[in-house]
């Protein structure tokens, strides 16, 4: 009985419980039903999302677009208020002033966003050009509208930290000097501040030592007031006055500052780098000598050190001109086909005075026959050896020894120097213009600079040491290491060939009682009716080469009569001391 009783008393709390919870879904489908709004508040039943539009979703938006440099998009997310106030481009505006002024670089979002009280916080790492990384909390104003969350946008959101009516401003410091350039010897070539520049070694150094001026272009004048430079300071823009302008002008100090009402307040500097003096591998009493030497001559000569590659003068266009070097560029196909075991010196090839490349007829200079041993046919430049020989060697081999000799390289020289170029092997996979290239023609160009960088090669037995200029600082000297081109016997081979052409072949006007000069004479041909180009390398003493020298003299005529004697006494001059 008292399980009886027990059971009875139990049956009554299941429809209550089942009634209670039918009551709720009536009440449920009762508000859906009428359109009544039902609130509630993750907070105030456990288990329970908060609805509605997130905060956090237009915080991550807003610096994603940021980010991504895609304004249109925070411009979007704007309440309408502020779209009123401000228009696109205004705002476009407002954001890249900031960031020129910030030199910025790149935004983007750091750890997670917060919404509290109608703002929303994010914290933004910002990378800049000359200030480096920049971390700051950025406090986006937030109002629901549309049901979304828009930005209540001012001007003061182009930087995190701004208050109303700020902005960030730079204060620039520079240098008040100028860095003066220097010969090997300490004889001062450029002095003095950038607005009152001297020149004590006059017109010899004209072209090498450069000038400086103000910006000549509204372009050129915004970049150096970015770099902190005021808009008119002058600066290098020719020679080594332009490619050592960091050394020579220093780096102004530059103060990323907020400016308001209140004052101002720093947000990073940079710090800026005092000018110094270069001082150079040239020498000053060479240089005046190779400028007399040119004379009037419309060209250039380049010497250069061939212990070490360092530059010691450069006349008139020796590291500015490029033009086809002609026969002189046979030193580096040589190189090509001896490497590549197609020929060897004593290899023979019948004289001929014309040769068939690739259905084209391929004359020697003078129409003259030439050809017997490949040491030979080097002495006295025969066209119709180098052409099929080139061709032989195949465009791949050549267009890399091309390289190994610093064509197609850019140059690392402290001085505004042109790349010189050889056609790539798309190009030199057609016959003909592997067999024109072959000679020095048909789309190879160089600077004289480049081609006694050639010569230097085979006087250093094969290592290449790429021209370079500067000394001290040692921070800022461009002499780069060393570097094996061709084998020491390959070299060994060359030298021969090219005492050859001074002993007996097309070179004889280099030969001099001095010391024994080893070199290659050039004329190239620039098309009909147009006088040739004259060329000569080469390098002495031929035993123990400490120099070595190219001369172009462009429409010069023929290279052994013009060049030749001029190389002579390049060397001359550059042995005895200048």
């Amino acid at each position: 009985m008292a399980s009886a009783r027990g059971t009875a008393r139990r049956r009554p709390r299941r429809p209550l419980r089942r009634g209670l919870l039918v009551a709720g879904l009536i009440a449920l489908v009762t508000v859906v039903a009428t359109g009544a709004v039902l609130t509630v508040r993750g907070g105030d039943i456990p288990g329970v999302r908060e609805t509605g539009p997130d905060p956090k979703v237009t915080i991550r938006e807003f610096t994603a677009a940021w980010a991504a440099r895609d304004y249109r998009a925070m411009y979007r997310l704007l309440t309408a208020e502020s779209r009123g106030r401000v228009s696109y481009a205004g705002f476009l505006a407002s954001y890249r002033s900031t960031a020129s002024t910030a030199s910025l670089v790149s935004v983007r979002q750091s750890g997670t966003e917060t919404a509290s009280g109608g703002t929303g916080l994010v914290t933004l790492q910002l990378r800049t050009k000359l200030f480096g990384r920049i971390t700051g909390g950025l406090a986006l104003p937030l109002v629901l509208e549309a049901e979304s969350y828009r930005v209540n946008w001012s001007a003061r959101l182009t930087w995190p930290g701004l208050n109303k009516d700020e902005r960030l401003k730079r204060v620039a410091d520079p240098p008040q000097r100028r860095g003066a350039i220097l010969a090997r010897d300490r004889t001062v070539l450029a002095e003095g501040p950038a607005d009152a520049r001297e020149y004590p070694e006059g017109e010899p150094f004209a072209v090498l030592t450069g000038f400086v001026r103000p910006p000549q272009t509204a372009t050129d004048e915004r970049a150096r007031v970015r770099d902190g430079w005021p808009e008119d300071a002058p600066y290098g823009q020719g020679g080594l006055e332009q490619s050592l302008d960091d050394v020579l002008a220093g780096k102004p100090r530059i103060e990323l500052v907020v400016s308001g009402p209140h004052g101002e307040r720093p947000v990073a500097s940079h710090k800026g780098r005092p000018p110094h003096n270069v001082t150079t591998t040239l020498d000053a009493t060479l240089q005046a000598t190779t400028t007399d030497l040119l004379g009037d001559q419309f060209g250039g000569i380049a010497v250069i050190d061939t212990r070490t590659g360092g530059v010691r003068a450069s006349a008139g266009i020796g590291m500015d001109g490029r033009q086809p070097p002609g026969s002189t560029f046979k030193v580096v196909t040589a190189a090509a086909a001896l490497s590549a075991g197609v020929v060897a010196p004593d290899s023979y090839f019948e004289p001929a005075r014309f040769v068939m490349v690739g259905g084209f007829k391929l004359r020697n200079f003078r129409h003259e026959l030439c050809g017997g041993t490949f040491l030979d046919s080097f002495a006295h430049s025969c066209n119709s050896v180098f052409a099929p020989v080139a061709v032989e060697t195949g465009p791949d081999g050549f267009f890399r020894m091309s390289k190994l000799f610093g064509f197609n390289r850019t140059p690392t020289i402290d001085y505004p120097v042109e790349d010189s170029i050889v056609p790539g092997t798309d190009v030199l996979a057609n016959d003909v213009h592997l067999g024109v290239a072959g000679i020095g023609q048909g789309g190879v160009t160089a600077t004289p600079l480049q081609m006694a960088a050639v010569a230097q090669v085979i006087a250093n037995r094969g290592i290449y040491n790429a021209p370079w200029l500067s000394r001290l600082p040692r921070r800022s000297s461009d002499r780069p290491r060393p570097r094996r081109a061709i084998r020491a016997g390959v070299a060994d081979d060359i030298a021969d060939m090219m005492r050859a052409v001074v002993s007996y072949g097309t070179g004889t006007a280099a030969s001099s009682a001095f010391a024994t000069i080893n070199g290659k004479t050039g004329t190239a041909e620039l098309g009909p009716g147009i006088k040739s180009d004259a060329w000569f390398i080469g390098y002495a003493p031929a035993q123990a080469p400490r120099i070595a020298v190219a001369v172009l003299i462009v429409h010069g005529g023929v290279g052994g009569k013009v060049a030749a004697p001029l190389g002579r006494q390049v060397i001359e001059a550059a042995l005895s001391g200048g």
